[in-house]
């Protein structure tokens, strides 16, 4: 899983919240039929930029609560509001905060915003194996994977072992 649609993690807190900037900077062909002489960002794709940031919020907040590293996936989207238009090459800042973590889900609030207007709002349900990552996997590409894709990003929290301890947050 590459986080292809952000361009930067900002804020990270492991069980509340997070927060980064998103891109939408797709080829102009994307944008041909959505809409003719008005281009405007698919609302699917404002989804799966907060499935991104709420993904990578659940992630950290398992982490640091149990000292396992897991991969939400996207299983609901249980509400999602579409509110303003979002024009190609738009800078965008979206904003996360968990409500709840089970120990195989969590539920995220995803809020985009552009130049402090809201223009998408949402809930989403994450699911993950609870024993962590993947049956499987080899545990340490999978964690060099996820702190590669965490310093592309400019996160703030890393999966590491001071990440575990769920009294210590990491922000910028």
């Amino acid at each position: 899983m590459r986080w292809q649609l952000l361009e930067s993690i900002t804020d990270l807190v492991p069980g509340v919240r997070a927060a980064g900037r998103m891109r939408t900077d797709f080829p102009d062909e994307l944008f041909v039929d959505h809409f003719p002489s008005f281009p405007i960002v698919p609302g699917v794709l404002l989804v799966e930029a907060g499935a991104h940031l709420g993904g990578m919020l659940v992630m950290a907040s398992v982490h640091a609560a149990r000292g396992i590293l897991v991969f939400p996936f996207l299983s609901m989207v249980q509400e999602a509001k579409l509110r303003s238009f979002v024009a190609p090459r738009t800078p965008l800042i979206v904003r996360a905060t968990l409500d709840m973590l089970r120990p195989e889900g969590a539920l995220c609030r995803v809020v985009v915003e552009r130049d402090n207007t809201r223009c998408a709002s949402m809930q989403l349900m994450f699911a993950f194996e609870p024993a962590g990552a993947a049956p499987g996997g080899d545990p340490a590409r999978l964690h060099a994977y996820v702190d590669s894709e965490l310093e592309r990003l400019g996160s703030p929290w890393r999966a590491t072992a001071s990440s575990r301890d769920p009294r210590v947050t990491h922000t910028s």
